[in-house]
């Protein structure tokens, strides 16, 4: 069992996010928590091994995934597997949250380092 607490949260320009769990046994080995300021926007990206599971915990946001956009809600739970291009943009006035597990995750396979 691990037990992780006190993690420091990562800034991008307009979101942050900190890693919850990392290094566990078994394909999902990263597991962050993000937040998307008002406004803020995750740009389209890929990742060259890494498929994500993004699990939507607070406020509503656009995904793109392969240049499609549609609206995720809390609950919602999306699989984006490696090389599909997928970003996020946040058109409210509130934080959006959601939880990312990361499958297969390789170091420096990330969107912010």
């Amino acid at each position: 069992m691990k037990v992780v607490r006190n993690k420091k949260w990562i800034s991008g320009e307009s979101y942050k996010k900190r890693i919850l769990l990392d290094q566990i046994k078994g394909k999902i080995n990263l597991i962050e928590d993000v937040v998307v300021e008002p406004r803020g926007v995750i740009p389209s990206h890929s990742h060259d091994f890494t498929d994500e599971i993004f699990y939507v915990t607070e406020n509503s946001a656009i995904m793109i995934v392969n240049g499609k956009e549609f609206q995720v809600n809390p609950g919602d739970m999306i699989y984006v597997e490696r090389d599909e291009e997928h970003g996020f943009r946040n058109d409210s006035d509130k934080e959006f949250k959601m939880i990312v597990s990361k499958v297969n995750y390789k170091d420096g396979d990330s969107y912010l380092k």
